[in-house]
């Protein structure tokens, strides 16, 4: 998996460093997750909420339309209750669970998305560009724990590694792929560069579990970004 990540990164670098407008179109962008599982394997979730952060590199631009990689930092998961007997079935007399309590889980990834981003001329000012967008995404898993928080108890974080539940670091799989589809408005400012604000909805397609069974299990997330494009 990290020999994939290295080759992918890699290539993504040289694609930018070939473009003669990528100096122009770097991007900052930031926002916030909210994030779930679903699948058939899946019930009675709630939302999670998680960081999402990076950079977009916008490098071929054909008139409204452009080839748009980018690289994320991004926290997914999901809150429930019970679940975890279902995915895993640990063993209840290793761990002293509050009967009432909620389970989170929380999977960080690195994520590559390369959009095809079309900007909407007939809705366009000279400020303000419409765009919609959409493509592959690829992810890395960095890091997956989880927590659990009951009425009468205080809330205990675990690594997925810990000796209670050693089997979901080998059941979560390190990698993950999907597609995401992004609705925007860049915001044009004269000599202080672009402003941008987009929705995005992602699914994965990768199942997230394989042990055979309860593995219908995936992605699933919403998110809210500004960014800011440099202007030189």
């Amino acid at each position: 998996m990290k020999k994939s990540f290295v080759v992918l990164l890699l290539n993504l670098l040289i694609l930018i460093g070939m473009s003669p407008a990528a100096y122009s179109q770097i991007g900052l962008r930031g926002g916030i997750n909210l994030s779930t599982f679903v699948g058939e394997d899946v019930s009675e979730t709630k939302d999670l909420m998680g960081l999402h952060a990076g950079l977009s590199f916008s490098i071929i631009n054909i008139g409204p339309v452009s080839l748009v990689p980018e690289i994320y930092y991004a926290e997914k998961g999901t809150r429930f209750t019970e679940q975890l007997w279902e995915i895993q079935n640990p063993d209840p007399n290793n761990y002293d669970l509050d009967p009432d309590y909620e389970l989170e889980f929380n999977l960080a990834y690195v994520e590559i998305p390369v959009l095809a981003k079309v900007r909407l001329p007939f809705l366009s000012t000279k400020v303000v560009h419409p765009y919609i967008a959409g493509g592959p995404v690829f992810g890395f898993r960095l890091d997956c724990s989880i927590s659990f928080t009951g009425t009468t108890t205080e809330q205990e974080i675990q690594d997925c590694a810990d000796e209670n539940f050693s089997d979901l670091e080998t059941a979560f799989k390190e990698s993950d792929r999907g597609y995401v589809l992004v609705s925007g408005i860049d915001f044009q400012i004269p000599l202080l560069g672009t402003l941008t604000l987009d929705a995005r909805y992602y699914r994965g397609l990768s199942r997230l579990i394989e042990n055979g069974e309860n593995d219908d299990v995936y992605n699933q997330n919403i998110t809210l970004m500004l960014g800011y494009t440099l202007p030189f």
